[in-house]
């Protein structure tokens, strides 16, 4: 299941399953093509989502029918990421860099989201995951 909201300063994504990861880089990319994103920024946005959403996938315990919800918004100087999740609870402000694994690329991902935008929160309660980032615009 994907559906989407749209207006012309935010996007809300909502999927389950396994085409979560495609469905929401599918539409980061689009809203960067929409919002006119200098190309730079839309590429490490797209990243972004995509490292995230995928950790959820393969690595949050998001079952297959858990919903995972992406909202992009564009404030002054900054693109808002929020991502809600039913997965196992994670604060990747927490993550411990020695955990991954060097030769299969593990701890790559989380380290290009910490690099490349600010983790602003984190909370998780009744089942639910909440990740908000900024990116600034330069």
């Amino acid at each position: 299941m994907v559906s989407r909201d749209s207006n012309s300063v935010s996007l809300t994504i909502r999927c389950t399953g396994a085409d979560a990861v495609h469905a929401m880089v599918e539409g980061a990319q689009q809203y960067c093509l929409d919002r006119g994103l200098e190309p730079d920024l839309g590429a490490r946005l797209v990243i972004v989502v995509e490292e995230l959403v995928a950790n959820l996938v393969e690595h949050g315990g998001v079952a297959a029918d858990g919903l995972i919800e992406l909202v992009l918004t564009q404030e002054q100087g900054a693109i808002a990421i929020a991502l809600s999740d039913s997965g196992v609870a994670f604060d990747p402000r927490s993550d411990d860099p020695d955990a991954g694994i060097p030769e299969r690329g593990g701890g790559a991902g989380i380290d290009l989201v910490k690099a490349w935008a600010e983790i602003v929160d984190y909370q998780s309660g009744n089942g639910r995951n909440r990740l908000l980032l900024k990116m600034w615009v330069s």
